[in-house]
C-alpha cells in the first residue's frame, strides 16, 4: 500500500510537470532547441525551474549564491545552469520530498522516517552538485600530463604557446581541460595578458597541479625563459604525482572495503553458514533440553 501511494503520487507530479512545459512551449511559440545532452525529463523540468528562478533572485543570499555559482563553474555548468536556478532545484526537491514524506506519514505513522525523506531532499542536490565537481576534477586532472606533453613537443618544433594551445584545443576531443583552454584563448582575444588570463585559470579551476603549471609558465613568461624545458618538467611533475595519487587509492582501498564487508557481506555470510546449523540444532531437540 505504501510503495503504491508513493507511486501514484509520483506519477502525479512528473503529469504536472509535463503539463506546465506544454503550456509554456505553447505561450512561447517554438521552442528554442537544447544541447542533446540534456534529456527530456530536464527539458519538460526547465521551464518551470526557470520559474522558480525568477523568484530566488529576489532572496538576500549572496554568499551562497556566490558558493553555489563557483562550484557550478568548476562542475562545467555554468552555460546551463545559474546559481538562482539551482536553488530553484533545490527547493522543488525539498517540496517533493516533503510530499512523499507526508504520504509515508499518513501511511505508516513514522516522524523518524519521515524527517529522514526530507533531508535527504535538502542535502541531495548539494550532493549531485559536489559529485559533478569531482567528476569534471578528475576528468581534467586525467588529460592534463598528456596535454602538457603534447605542448612541450609543439613548442620545441618552434610554435609560440598561444598558437599551441588553439592548435591542441580544436584537435583533441573535447572535455574539462579542452574546454578551460579554450575560455583562456577567449580571454586572450579581449585584450588580456598571458599572465592575467592564466590566474583567472588557475583561480577558477582552483586545482594545485594547474596552480603550479599556470605559476611555471607566468614566470617563464615574465622572465623571458623558453617555456619548451618548463613544460618538460611540469609535464613529469604531473605525472609523478598522477602515480603518487594511484598508489594513495590503491593503499586506501583494504581500508574502505572493510565497512560493506561488515555491513553486507560477513552477516550474509553468517546466516548461510550458521542458518542450517542452527534449525538442525532446533530441529533435533537440544534447544528444549537447554
Amino acid at each position: 500500500m505504501l510503495f503504491l501511494a508513493v507511486a501514484v503520487f509520483g506519477v502525479a507530479i512528473f503529469l504536472g510537470v509535463r503539463w506546465y512545459s506544454r503550456r509554456s512551449k505553447q505561450k512561447s511559440g517554438q521552442p528554442k532547441p537544447e544541447s542533446s545532452q540534456i534529456a527530456e525529463v530536464w527539458r519538460s523540468l526547465r521551464p518551470l525551474i526557470r520559474q522558480g528562478a525568477t523568484y530566488a533572485q529576489h532572496v538576500p543570499l549572496l554568499g551562497i549564491k556566490e558558493r553555489y555559482a563557483r562550484q557550478l563553474e568548476k562542475a562545467g555548468l555554468r552555460f546551463d545552469l545559474s546559481a538562482d536556478e539551482f536553488l530553484a532545484i533545490k527547493a522543488g526537491a525539498v517540496i517533493v520530498m516533503t510530499g512523499v514524506a507526508l504520504v509515508v506519514q499518513v501511511a505508516i505513522q513514522n516522524w523518524l522516517i519521515a524527517i529522514t525523506i526530507i533531508f535527504v531532499g535538502v542535502v541531495y542536490p548539494d550532493i549531485a552538485l559536489s559529485a559533478a565537481v569531482r567528476k569534471q576534477e578528475r576528468a581534467f586532472l586525467r588529460a592534463l600530463p598528456g596535454f602538457l606533453d603534447l605542448l612541450a613537443i609543439a613548442l620545441e618544433a618552434g610554435m609560440g604557446f598561444d598558437s599551441a594551445v588553439l592548435r591542441l584545443t580544436s584537435t583533441l576531443e573535447p572535455g574539462p581541460l579542452t574546454w578551460r583552454f579554450q575560455a583562456y584563448l577567449r580571454g586572450m582575444n579581449v585584450g588580456k595578458t598571458r599572465s592575467e588570463a592564466l590566474r583567472e585559470m588557475a583561480r577558477k579551476v582552483d586545482l594545485p597541479d594547474f596552480t603550479s603549471f599556470a605559476n611555471a609558465v607566468i614566470q617563464a613568461t615574465d622572465t623571458g625563459a623558453s617555456i619548451g624545458p618548463v613544460m618538460r618538467t611540469e609535464s613529469a611533475e604531473m605525472l609523478s604525482r598522477r602515480f603518487d595519487r594511484a598508489e594513495k587509492a590503491a593503499h586506501e582501498l583494504p581500508i574502505k572495503i572493510l565497512l560493506p564487508l561488515f555491513l553486507f557481506v560477513f552477516p550474509a555470510t553468517f546466516i548461510m553458514v550458521l542458518g542450517p546449523v542452527y534449525f538442525q540444532f532446533v530441529a533435533s531437540g537440544a534447544g528444549s533440553v537447554l
